[in-house]
């Protein structure tokens, strides 16, 4: 149980911090390309670069539990579940795998592993016991949390929100503002890439009131930016 308690203690603050922009640099190496449509690559490609900025920022502040449980929630949950998935495929029949083990899946289920121990040490030692605090980007973080919830779904709003929550947990509204515009960014690439590429006659009202909601996240987002910026 100690070594799982001091997991978190196990890399120096220096080299933790070089460990997070190792894998923030191999994350927009593996993600950089693929989509040949210029507006639909910029909606995939700035919110995550808005992800990464904050988690390099949080751990830049000396927050380094939260920039681990933002990486994990926001990028290798997903490694997580393919992780297990491949280490349950044995099968005694044929004795092998029948998961394809790519260098791939082997990096981001070192990542992911490596991630859960840290976010797993902090658990184990109180380290998710702040509150929200009284900040106005809380009240932000709520209004995001419900326009999420109506244009996602449950699940989806959740995800979206939590890596927001855990900056604010660990006091950082600026950085939490920086997520919240990461679960928004796209939208004006994609309202671009359907007003150009697509018949924008055809879209429901539902798109139109979602993405007039989402502009108006980001304006507020920006607007916070600027104002911590100045304080």
């Amino acid at each position: 149980m100690n070594f799982f308690k001091n997991f978190k203690n196990l890399l120096s603050e220096s080299v933790t911090t070089l460990v997070i922009a190792v894998i923030a640099v191999y994350v927009l190496v593996t993600n950089f390309g693929g989509i040949d449509n210029l507006w639909l690559f910029l909606a995939a490609f700035v919110p995550l670069v808005l992800v990464l900025l904050a988690v390099l920022g949080l751990q830049m502040s000396k927050k380094s539990m939260a920039a681990h449980t933002v990486l994990l929630i926001t990028l290798f949950l997903g490694a997580g579940r393919a992780f297990i998935l491949a280490i349950t495929s044995f099968d005694f029949g044929s004795f092998s795998f029948s998961a394809n083990f790519t260098l791939e899946l082997i990096i981001n289920s070192v990542i992911f592993v490596y991630l859960a121990l840290v976010v797993l040490s902090g658990l184990l030692t109180n380290e998710f016991k702040g509150g929200l605090g009284s900040s106005p980007v809380v009240m932000s973080a709520l209004i995001a949390f419900l326009f999420f919830f109506f244009r996602d779904g449950f699940s989806g709003a959740v995800l979206k929100i939590f890596p927001p929550v855990i900056a604010l947990m660990f006091g950082s509204p600026f950085y939490a503002i920086v997520l919240l515009l990461a679960g928004v960014a796209d939208v004006p690439f994609r309202f671009i890439d359907v007003l150009f590429n697509g018949d924008i006659l055809a879209s429901p009202i539902s798109y139109f009131l979602f993405t007039a909601f989402a502009f108006y996240l980001i304006y507020g987002a920006v607007k916070g930016l600027l104002s911590h910026k100045k304080e």
